[in-house]
């Protein structure tokens, strides 16, 4: 149905108010003049400049700038400056300039940050790269004038090479079949693939040219640059983008001809990483041992050949950047580190290190990047120096610095440290400094029907067999593995397996395995049944993910009732979101959440039996880990398990159930359930759990539309959430939308399965297909030759008579303003609401229901609409109900007598709206209008009114229609199908009546 949003709009008043002013406000100060600006990919320049202004005047050494710098190569060097180190400061207090060197071919990441003398602060951040090396365009291959192949500007001017044709198989060879047809810069067909590239704009092309790349390339592919390389010897790079997920594109670079040599060992390529196909990437020429491959010139001509060897990528330009041979030698070197991310729990209050020269250390040039993320989820970035943050101890040439640490936190560390020539030496640790409460093992699962060991010695389950079904369940896509508990998966094993995480103390101190849990397929489950730690906690899975996505996930419940049997009925808590950790034996640490993002919150001081369930494999669990709850997070209630959940087309039912999660208690006068717009009555409603998970439960009727408002209040906050539901019934009265009338009026009375395979429809008589574009989208289950509706599988949700009948269920597409098909049935007797199954993905549209009144069979037909389908944009592949609305946006009712009738769905009426894809029709069971029949006799006043089983009617009165309320006559009655009556004295003089039913 549809539903209106009615929006309350407060008006303010206006004022006018009096401001004294006490004192001008002083102005910030501010950076301005930055130079390079990042606005172009290539901007060499020697030094980083920039003024600092102020009103109330900057001191010299309250400049400073955090630049990054990072080599073609990869290399990354982050360094704070100041007027004491590295920036030239200069001008007046009002108006500082200050530069800093740069070198050249780098790309460089700087933020600059001032502040005045009233301590006020300006900051402005910058990228920019101060590339110059030599370069020629990926679609400046080579061409051929007069026959004479092998042709080339050196050097070319921008876009030189336009309209200018190569020779396939000499100047070039590509894919004639890939890419765009047209010309596009250079001749096509018979060149490659252009097309405008968005890469950063080059300073050449800002004067109205446009800059190229070569795209669709293929392996195979392959173009000649031929030019008079510089002299010298150079480092060589391909500017490149990638949109494929995988980084498997790569190009190899050869000399065919000419003097240059290309040095390294094996093949010289480069690979393009994924990202974006116009995202661009600096992607070094590398050998086979993973080196930069060097090219020597000695100026005079040669080609160059870029050959695609897994494609496909896109190549905007490459580039000659000169070997450096300035000394940089690393005179530095880093000890000591710890905590070092050798094992796990290195509870340390600080992080130290030690610097070792021959020489003395300037300790200004050493930093450390900081990122620490708590247990809680709470983390930050700090970048440390000395005297912000880092602390230094010790001689001259062997330094010690520490930082401060805090427990239950997992920490990334990056320690740079810098010599006066530019030298680095660095190294990156990875460590957590987390105290453990509780913890439990993945492969320790229950055994025997629910027996368990509490607070278990290492290894303590070892040969102990769960009972499938019962203490565990296991899939059948499995390897063999049952290293620990020794016994087959039918009998109720989860495989393990010896695991390749950091040792813990009590594997170390007693030599034996720790095992993992691998192998995981989505409905494994095993019960852990424990003693816990009194206290609330947080949960957390010690896992590694060897695949690609971020996909895998496991649930944490807790298991109500049945432990030891077969019937075992679990509470969902939350979810482990397992991401990629980089390989099969890469553990990480996954926190539970629950639907509303927030760490679960799990209650201990009692025996439990919890339950992990993969939702999506494939991962690998080393144990568990219980930590105190955070005591400053107070989370709002929530509801989840909500039954039906709309997630499937058929839910019929007579119950609706939720849980409810509350971490103080919820009184359940704090829960409200509102159904279609209407509250539920607290007594219609009944309450199972305790105060922390009730579980609630609300009659329903079958074959409704259910919107369900759900709202809870406890000490925490407040938090409401919608669900929608169908409680529709799969035995319904239904018909297809392909199997519309044929060969003028002709049907099939409850047809089989797939019964109007191949019947041709006349067009005009039974159907009209209004798009003439349509009859070349494929028709599948009826012919084409009659332009009726395209057909094909429908991809929705399996019905059991589409099952049962091994049949396909199809669709019909391209339905839309102008289009009609007609379905002709002796359908069932009763009053009805219409339903049907669509698919729309190019904006919302609508779809008419009427009755052929006249005409039928014939070209000349009228029609009486029932009501419209209002069908939302949800995507071709989701497929939606939509109810038929009358012209007042409630469930048009259609009466049916039981004879033939010809029901007519009619295309948008609505110019200009999209076409739809139907799937089908069904008719859903409605209530009878409601008409009282009085009689008078005995002294009473006798009232009858027709039933419908599964509603509840309740006689009402009024003895003025100005009366502000209905009063209830009687109880209420349950309908059963047959006609009640209920009676009233004759001896009132004036009454009004009505009968409520819901």
């Amino acid at each position: 149905m549809k539903q209106f949003t009615s929006i309350l709009k407060s008006g303010l008043a206006s004022c006018v108010a009096t401001l004294l002013c006490v004192g001008a406000a002083q102005a910030q100060p501010t950076v301005n003049s930055v130079s390079p600006h990042g606005a172009y990919l290539m901007e060499p320049a020697a030094a980083l400049t920039f003024t600092a202004n102020s009103t109330v005047g900057i001191n010299t050494t309250d400049i400073s700038v955090q630049l990054t710098t990072t080599t073609l190569a990869g290399d990354v060097l982050v360094k704070n400056y100041t007027s004491a180190n590295g920036l030239t400061v200069g001008g007046t207090a009002n108006s500082r300039s200050v530069s800093l060197p740069l070198k050249t071919n780098r790309l460089y990441a700087a933020t600059i940050s001032v502040k005045d003398v009233n301590n006020a602060t300006a900051s402005s951040s910058v990228n920019f790269t101060t590339l110059a090396g030599y370069t020629f365009e990926a679609e400046d291959y080579d061409y051929t004038a007069a026959s004479v192949t092998g042709q080339f500007f050196n050097p070319p001017q921008t876009n030189a090479y336009s309209g200018l044709a190569g020779t396939y198989g000499t100047d070039f060879q590509h894919d004639p079949g890939s890419g765009p047809g047209a010309n596009v810069y250079r001749p096509r067909p018979g060149g490659v693939a252009l097309e405008g590239c968005g890469d950063t704009q080059r300073i050449q092309y800002s004067s109205g040219q446009t800059d190229y790349d070569i795209g669709w390339n293929n392996g195979g592919d392959w173009e000649n640059y031929t030019r008079t390389y510089p002299a010298g010897t150079y480092n060589v790079y391909l500017r490149g983008a990638d949109g494929n997920a995988a980084e498997a594109d790569a190009a190899t670079l050869s000399v065919v001809s000419g003097t240059a040599t290309l040095t390294g060992n094996g093949s010289f390529k480069f690979a393009v990483p994924g990202g974006g196909w116009q995202n661009y990437h600096w992607c070094p020429l590398k050998d086979a041992s993973g080196n930069l491959v060097t090219l020597t010139s000695d100026g005079s001509t040669s080609t160059l050949q870029a050959h695609v060897d897994n494609g496909n990528f896109n190549a905007n330009f490459y580039m000659l950047v000169p070997v450096e041979t300035n000394s940089t030698a690393v005179s530095l070197s880093i000890s000591n580190v710890y905590p070092n991310g050798q094992g796990l729990y290195q509870q340390a209050s600080t992080l130290s290190f030690t610097i070792n020269s021959a020489t003395a250390i300037d300790a200004s040039g050493i930093s450390v990047q900081l990122i620490g993320t708590n247990l809680w989820g709470q983390g930050a970035a700090n970048f440390l120096s000395v005297g912000s943050g880092l602390s230094v101890s010790g001689p001259s040439t062997s330094l010690t610095f520490s930082a401060n640490l805090n427990t239950n936190t997992i920490y990334k560390a990056v320690i740079i440290a810098t010599d006066s020539n530019g030298g680095a030496a660095t190294t990156n640790v990875v460590f957590d400094t987390i105290s453990p409460t509780y913890t439990f093992e993945a492969e320790d699962y229950d055994y025997n029907s629910g027996q368990f060991i509490d607070n278990p010695q290492t290894n303590a389950y070892a040969n102990l067999n769960g009972i499938e079904g019962v203490d565990t369940h296991v899939g059948n896509s499995l390897s063999g593995a049952w290293s620990y508990r020794n016994q087959a998966y039918l009998s109720g094993g989860l495989e393990t397996e010896p695991c390749g995480d950091f040792q813990r103390a009590q594997y170390a101190a007693s030599g034996l395995t720790d095992y993992n849990i691998g192998f995981n397929d989505g409905g494994n489950w095993g019960n852990y049944t424990r003693t816990l730690p009194a206290g609330t906690y947080n949960v957390y899975m010690r896992a590694a993910n060897g695949n690609g996505g971020q996909s895998d996930s496991a649930s944490l419940s807790l298991v109500t009732a049945g432990l030891g049997t077969a019937n075992q009925t679990v509470l969902k808590l939350g979810t482990f979101g397992v991401p990629n950790t980089g390989g099969w034996q890469t553990y990480s640490w996954v926190p539970c959440k629950d639907v509303q993002g927030n760490l679960v919150q799990l209650t201990g001081g009692s025996v439990k039996t919890l339950r992990i369930t993969t939702d999506g494999g494939n991962y690998n669990a080393n144990f568990y880990l219980l930590v105190p709850a955070n005591p400053s997070v107070h989370p709002a209630p929530y509801a989840d398990n909500i039954q039906p959940d709309g997630s499937h087309m058929f839910q019929p039912t007579n119950v609706m159930t939720f849980l409810t999660h509350s971490v103080p208690g919820l009184q359940t006068t704090n829960i409200t359930l509102a159904l279609n717009g209407s509250v539920v009555s607290t007594a219609n409603l009944s309450f199972s759990g305790s105060a922390n998970l009730w579980t609630v439960t609300c009659p329903v009727k079958t074959n409704v539309f259910y919107t369900a408002v759900i709202t809870l209040k406890d000490a925490n906050g407040t938090w409401s959430g919608t669900n929608t539901f169908y409680t529709y019934s799969p035995d319904n009265f239904q018909w297809e939308a392909e199997d519309y009338d044929y060969n003028s009026g002709l049907f099939h009375d409850n047809p089989q399965i797939n019964g109007y395979a191949n019947a041709a429809s006349v067009a005009g008589v039974d159907c009209l297909e209004n798009d003439v574009n349509a009859f070349s989208r494929g028709y599948t289950y009826r012919p084409m030759a009659a332009q009726g509706f395209p057909d094909s599988t429908a991809g929705d949700e399996a019905r059991s008579q589409f099952v049962n009948a091994s049949g396909t269920d199809y669709s019909i597409g391209s339905f839309g303003g102008g289009s009609f098909a007609n379905f002709t049935r002796t359908y069932p007797a009763g009053s009805y609401y219409v339903v049907g199954r669509f698919a729309e993905g190019a904006g919302v549209t609508e779809a008419t229901i009427g009755k052929v009144t006249s005409g039928f069979g014939t070209s000349s037909q009228t029609v009486q609409t029932y009501g419209t389908f209002f069908i939302n944009s949800l995507g071709w592949g989701t497929w939606q109900w939509a109810p038929l609305l009358d012209n007042s946006g409630n469930l048009a009712k259609i009466t049916l007598d039981g004879t033939q009738t010809t029901l007519q769905l009619g295309g948008s009426p609505v110019g200009g709206q999209p076409e739809v894809n139907v799937n089908f029709f069904m008719l859903v069971p409605a209530p009878p209008d409601v008409w009282i029949t009085p009689t008078v006799g005995g002294g009473q006043i006798h009232l009858t009114f027709p039933t419908v089983s599964t509603y509840s009617y309740q006689v009402q009165y009024k003895n003025n229609l100005k009366d502000p309320t209905w009063s209830n006559l009687g109880s209420p009655i349950p309908g059963d199908g047959s006609a009640h009556t209920v009676n009233d004295s004759t001896s009132v003089t004036n009454r009004f009546y009505r009968v409520q039913f819901q």
